[in-house]
């Protein structure tokens, strides 16, 4: 299993986390793509995010690691 981090903003205060995006890789392409761990502070707050929180964060999370794929070479990711 390979990862990925990015920041980015969460909740009504705008606070920064770091999310860790998991994923497989063969030649051709990634799968089994999915959030891990989203850090604030020092700790895996991932249990604390509501459905729809996550659900924001999985679609951001999938749209940047899209863009990353297609602007890096995937030996770097």
């Amino acid at each position: 299993m390979n990862t990925w981090e990015f920041d980015t903003t969460i909740g009504a205060g705008s606070e920064v986390v770091t999310v860790v995006y998991e994923y497989e890789q063969d030649l051709d392409s990634t799968f089994n793509e999915s959030i891990r761990e989203v850090w604030f502070e020092g700790r895996n707050c991932i249990g604390l995010l509501t459905d729809e929180s996550f659900k924001e964060l999985e679609c951001e999370a999938a749209m940047r690691f899209q863009h990353h794929k297609l602007n890096y070479k995937m030996e770097d990711v």
